[in-house]
């Protein structure tokens, strides 16, 4: 039958054209608690192009699992949320996006021009965000498509971070005019010769250097130079938290981490040249640099609004290839085998603990660690419990390990896990999470049934906020505000529709995890925790 020619297709709308455009940079799923305006708009255009919509329980965690998707993917992350409460709620993935330095999107609705009259549910949402923001749109200047290309840029640029596009129907129903013109992606900056040869100098001096990797590295190129650079020269390398990984910590020069504590220190003070590889100070902690006394050479793709330290040699450029421009200069290290494996040895051990009467934290994870392969990626809540997970479990490469380090929010590991098994579902996700840190997002546990999600959460139950009472110790105050009544989250999470067990005994552990893998679904751990060797730890650690 041919077709009517007086039937012209409908014209693609501005929401259709910017989902597409959405999708073209490899946005694969777009995560939100819908209001009845705009964000019905997009959730029908998502569909239409084949991206998944994800209906989470919270804002904040729909804010979270975008930044998670925008660090696994490359691809800027997309949250929505309706006006007012939803967009004040999605703030802490905002700031997570602005500190831990992840490229995304929030969308949220506004009203329209015609709307002065209505103060329900309205405030100035712009202003709330625009301290935590790289940009942001309201769409009633310039072109819609030109607008968001805009917005996906800074998201993108150095630091990257987060933007805002506020929206409403008059803006985003009409006709799409033309896409923009693509831009081609500007290369990054190189060194300036003379800051090069500056730092060529200092490590050609060298004898006994080491790396720190922060954050930056994460990227492709910036780690595959990173690992180029450890194979080439022989150079150790310590990395962030957020950076765990970068170097593979099974490898002889994948020494551990760096966390400004104790177990590190000695190599530290050995060294005769620190060199700062993407290192940001958002991951530093609250306390003086140790190592002034140290050359140092930074490697950085952009300055710092808050620094940490001044050193010798700072390079703001395309980190990858101005490590590669230095490799040549650094003469074969003095340090002795023996030495960097005992300086290994040290840093995997600070966190083992004595046992007591009940499950210790260092058991729980060793006990992971033995269930699961080393491809298993996992995400990790702020709290006491990071500490053992962290300094314990070993991570192979970048972004194998998920962390909230520049704003340290709670609340972020269920979310995070289910972001990347919805993203990455051919790659086991292990969650560890603190009995208050899921608290903050237990309807989470509906969003992976619903999507098919298959995380397994091993939460650390001690009924308190450990790490804060821990530090209330130390002040030696009165341990009050800091403790939970008991909750069994295996039967919350079984009513949510996972497999699930609760744990009193370290020998039922392994029992417990080969349950979790064999289930197919997604599974739940709540293990019985003894918190009295948190406080050792924290000492070994942290000092």
């Amino acid at each position: 039958m041919a077709a009517n020619p007086e039937i012209a297709a409908a014209p693609q709308s501005v929401t259709e054209a910017m989902v597409e455009a959405l999708a073209a940079r490899g946005v694969t799923h777009m995560f939100g608690v819908p209001g009845g305006e705009c964000n019905l708009d997009f959730i029908a255009a998502a569909d239409k192009a084949g991206m998944r919509f994800v209906l989470t329980r919270t804002e904040t965690s729909a804010s979270i699992m975008a930044c998670v998707a925008a660090e696994l993917t490359g691809a800027p992350g997309v949250a929505m949320t309706t006006r007012g409460p939803g967009l004040a709620a999605a703030a802490n993935g905002i700031a997570y996006a602005d500190l831990d330095r992840a490229p995304r999107l929030l969308i949220a609705d506004g009203y329209e021009d015609d709307q002065a009259y209505i103060s329900h549910q309205r405030i100035d949402q712009g202003a709330i965000l625009a301290p935590m923001l790289r940009a942001q749109s309201d769409l009633r200047e310039g072109d819609a498509l030109g607008e968001l290309d805009r917005l996906l840029t800074a998201a993108s640029a150095q630091p990257p971070g987060p933007v805002y596009l506020e929206v409403a129907g008059s803006r985003i129903r009409r006709a799409a005019g033309p896409a923009p013109a693509s831009v081609p992606a500007s290369a990054r900056a190189g060194a300036e010769p003379a800051a090069l040869a500056e730092a060529r100098a200092l490590l050609a001096k060298a004898r006994r250097p080491i790396i720190i990797a922060g954050l930056q590295a994460r990227r492709p190129e910036a780690a595959a130079a990173l690992n180029r650079f450890v194979e080439a020269t022989g150079c150790p390398a310590l990395t962030t938290y957020k950076a765990k990984g970068v170097v593979s910590e099974r490898a002889r020069l994948g020494l551990g981490l760096y966390a400004n504590g104790v177990p590190e220190e000695p190599l530290l003070r050995a060294a005769d040249l620190i060199l700062l590889y993407g290192f940001d100070p958002v991951e530093g902690p609250p306390s003086p640099w140790r190592y002034a006394d140290k050359p140092t050479v930074e490697l950085s793709e952009h300055d710092h609004a808050h620094s940490l330290l001044h050193p010798e040699v700072l390079l703001i450029a395309d980190i990858a290839a101005t490590l590669d421009g230095l490799a040549g200069a650094l003469p074969a290290p003095d340090w002795a085998t023996e030495e960097l494996a005992e300086a290994k040895h040290r840093l995997w051990t600070a966190a083992l603990t004595p046992t007591g009467a009940g499950i210790a934290p260092s058991q729980l994870v060793e006990a992971a660690r033995a269930a699961f392969p080393p491809e298993t990626r996992i995400a990790i809540d702020a709290g006491a419990h990071m500490l053992p997970v962290l300094h314990l479990w070993q991570s192979g490469e970048a972004n194998q390990s998920l962390i909230s380090r520049g704003l340290s929010t709670m609340g972020f590991a269920l979310p995070a896990a289910i972001s990347a098994s919805l993203v990455d579902p051919d790659r086991p996700t292990l969650a560890f999470t603190g009995d208050g840190g899921i608290m903050m997002c237990l309807g989470e546990l509906g969003t992976a049934i619903q999507y098919g999600a298959r995380p397994i959460v091993v939460v650390f139950n001690d009924s308190a906020l450990t790490l804060i009472g821990a530090k209330q110790k130390r002040r030696q105050l009165a341990a009050a505000g800091v403790g939970f009544s008991d909750t069994d989250f295996a039967t919350i999470a079984a009513g949510f529709g996972w497999w699930s067990r609760r744990v009193t005994d370290v020998e039922e552990l392994p029992g417990a995890f080969a349950g979790a893998r064999a289930a197919g679904r997604a599974a739940l751990i709540d293990v019985v925790i003894d918190p009295a060797q948190y406080e050792a730890q924290i000492l070994a650690i942290r000092g």
